[in-house]
């Protein structure tokens, strides 16, 4: 994606709650009280939503016909599942080795647990078969693929249909059901019957990020004047980071899910951009999200047990930072490794 058809604004929210999201991981692996960001998880909302959002807006700009509709949905799925597959591959071999060197593993150990690890590797463990869980976080990845890819053939076949009923259908059915289940989000691995309820909390909510482009297609937020729909995205990402750091009860994680959907539709809106975010390091932060998305845990594996007897504060700060300064260097790597490939393959992979 070219840099002037970004949206500044919604890459720094990227960065901003994939940081809550690895504190609040960082805070389980310790014991410290009275942390901040202790209900993080819900920045996983924002990302679903997003992703919904996204993918309804990719989706609206494909024209299909049904000779090719697989062809056709089956290599949409294909950039999107090359494009995430290298970095997500970098943090997978980088945490195997090091439960290799740490915890001691022999050969036949090591083995037996790369063919065990061979579903995280295609990204598929969201869809109960997995048995080693080397990068756990990863289960949004896991959904979001699983379902975009049930999704796309029915979308690109059936607009009308996918917009006006399947989504909303998708949305208050799982929902509605993961509510009765348990009353906040907090939930992933549970087995449900079926499928796993992060399978479901992920369907309901990619589907909800594709009701908010309906909305935003008709420009329906466009009829409210400017300063109206900043003050309610401000308030609104305000009360959702209040919820994220447990300083408010009033509601709970399903009022706030669709209030981000509220939020993220305006965020989208060109009437209520900010145009100094506009610029390369903005974009930038949002695309270093994702790996710091991914190192988070084999960067807790090391940070978190180390005591510096220097407080909470010192201790997360440092976590971030080193979070941080890794996925800057996946991004190096990785991005010069796909260059690379680029220039010395006669089909090379796709980068975005």
């Amino acid at each position: 994606m070219k840099s002037s058809a970004r949206n500044g604004k919604i890459d720094l929210l990227k960065f901003v709650f994939a940081v809550i999201i690895i504190i609040y991981h960082f805070n389980k692996a310790t014991t410290y009280p009275q942390p901040i960001f202790t209900r993080g998880y819900i920045g996983v909302e924002f990302f679903f939503v997003t992703s919904g959002f996204l993918f309804a807006q990719s989706l609206s700009r494909l024209s299909c016909r049904k000779a090719t509709l697989i062809d056709d949905s089956f290599a949409f799925m294909k950039r999107k599942f090359i494009s995430l597959f290298p970095y997500h591959f970098f943090f997978l071999l980088a945490t195997l080795i090091f439960c290799i060197i740490h915890y001691h593993w022999d050969t036949e150990r090591s083995f037996v647990q790369i063919i065990k690890c061979i579903p995280d590797l295609l990204l598929l463990r969201i869809n109960g078969i997995s048995s080693l869980t080397l990068l756990g976080h990863e289960w949004y990845l896991s959904a979001m693929l699983i379902v975009m890819f049930i999704l796309t053939p029915i979308a690109l076949q059936y607009r009308s249909f996918f917009f006006r009923f399947l989504c909303p259908v998708l949305t208050v059915f799982c929902l509605g059901f993961l509510y009765q289940q348990k009353h906040n989000l907090d939930f992933v691995t549970e087995w449900i019957g079926l499928c796993t309820t992060g399978f479901l909390r992920g369907t309901g909510e990619i589907a909800l990020g594709c009701l908010c482009y309906a909305v935003y297609d008709k420009k329906l937020p466009e009829r409210l004047p400017k300063w109206l729909l900043s003050a309610i995205e401000l308030f609104l990402y305000a009360v959702i980071l209040l919820h994220a750091n447990r300083m408010t009860t009033i509601v709970n994680d399903y009022a706030i899910l669709f209030l981000t959907a509220i939020a993220v539709t305006i965020s989208f809106t060109p009437k209520a951009s900010f145009g100094f975010l506009n610029n390369r390091f903005v974009y930038f932060l949002g695309k270093l999200s994702y790996p710091i998305y991914l190192s988070q845990i084999f960067v807790r594996q090391i940070i978190a047990p180390i005591d510096f007897g220097l407080g909470y504060a010192f201790h997360v700060a440092f976590y971030v930072v080193c979070v941080i300064v890794v996925s800057l260097l996946c991004i190096l790597l990785v991005d010069n490794l796909l260059k690379l490939t680029k220039k010395t393959s006669p089909h090379p992979l796709p980068t975005n």
